[in-house]
């Protein structure tokens, strides 16, 4: 009898804790976050006159400095990508600590430096429903290339 207590305490304790951080907007509960966003043949990966989209290029999520993926997409022919992951219970997802990450050097782009990668942090710019509940629609802000 004293293991189902400990056990069903156990459970509460779980449950409580993921709740307590999820992911949330206003507090809504985000299921999904969604990241479109496009690369640049420029200088920083930029919008620049007459820069053309980078295509076939690994675009990657990561939250801690870009030492691990959360997801990651390839750009297609006119450099523009979407990176969707699923916020799941109890997996801590916090905007201000992730950004968006290219690893350098690009073959198809001679502007760009040969080391480093760029990062562009990223903002949460509105909550839409979603198949999985809420989705944030989440923007990434300009690169800037970030020494290895």
């Amino acid at each position: 009898m004293a293991y189902a207590s400990v056990f069903i305490t156990t459970l509460l304790f779980l449950a409580t804790a993921s709740i307590a951080h999820a992911f949330s907007v206003n507090g809504i509960p985000i299921a999904q976050v969604i990241i479109p966003g496009r690369l640049y043949c420029a200088v920083g990966g930029n919008p620049a006159s007459g820069a053309k989209g980078l295509a076939r290029v690994g675009v990657f999520l990561s939250c801690d400095g870009g030492k691990t993926s959360l997801a990651q997409v390839v750009t297609n022919t006119n450099g523009l990508f979407q990176i969707v992951l699923a916020v799941l219970d109890g997996v801590a997802f916090d905007p201000s600590f992730c950004a968006i990450y290219v690893q350098l050097p690009v073959a198809r782009c001679a502007v760009l430096p040969h080391t480093g990668c760029l990062q562009a942090s990223i903002s949460v710019t509105g909550v839409v429903p979603s198949t999985l509940g809420f989705a944030a629609n989440v923007t990434p802000g300009l690169f800037s290339v970030v020494s290895p």
